[in-house]
């Protein structure tokens, strides 16, 4: 894919024909993106997966569209740590969700996305997260966009949501894990 736009997704029961498997959770697709970003010319990423939302009005299935991220964990939001390291990052500013969204000709919804290797069973951290304006939480999208804006490369996630935050979060998603798989294909990404 030399000089192309690169499909990525986490893999791990989460792939497509169309995007290239990176891990799952932040060190491991942080260092495989790294590689592959260092051994291929890429033009622009596009990371695909599912999604936990932390507003339970959100309709489940619902498609967004997101270029930044944050990387915050639950202690953080109830004052019990701190960290040095940057919490947010944006993709870089010559891409837009507005332009992004146009090409993909999807209109898709903007938002935020959280990262971590846990995933939220709590509707308190939710609503925090939520009243934050932080919508979603996917657990490589942080280290998909500062890969992206270590190696200078635009990059933007689209999300198909797969359960709301609350404590039957995974079992929600294991429900749902076909049919967010099936929608993700069904849209024309390929065309971007």
């Amino acid at each position: 894919m030399v000089g192309e736009k690169m499909f990525v997704c986490a893999g791990n029961g989460e792939e497509f024909e169309f995007a290239r498997s990176i891990g799952v959770g932040l060190v491991e697709s942080a260092i495989t993106l790294s590689k592959l970003c260092m051994s291929e010319q890429v033009e622009s990423l596009v990371f695909v997966g599912s999604a936990g939302s932390y507003d339970k009005e959100v309709d489940l299935l619902e498609l967004f569209v997101s270029t930044q991220a944050t990387q915050i964990e639950s202690s953080l939001l109830v004052g019990e740590s701190y960290t040095p390291l940057k919490q947010e990052v944006k993709s870089l500013e010559n891409v837009s969700c507005e332009t992004i969204s146009k090409i993909l000709d999807l209109n898709l919804p903007q938002a935020i996305v959280n990262s971590s290797n846990y995933i939220c069973i709590d509707s308190a951290y939710a609503l925090r997260m939520k009243e934050r304006g932080i919508l979603l939480e996917n657990m490589e999208f942080f280290s998909v966009l500062s890969v992206a804006r270590r190696f200078n490369i635009p990059a933007l996630g689209v999300f198909c949501v797969s359960n709301h935050c609350h404590s039957k979060a995974h079992k929600e998603f294991a429900e749902n894990r076909l049919k967010v798989l099936r929608l993700l294909r069904s849209i024309s990404l390929t065309a971007f």
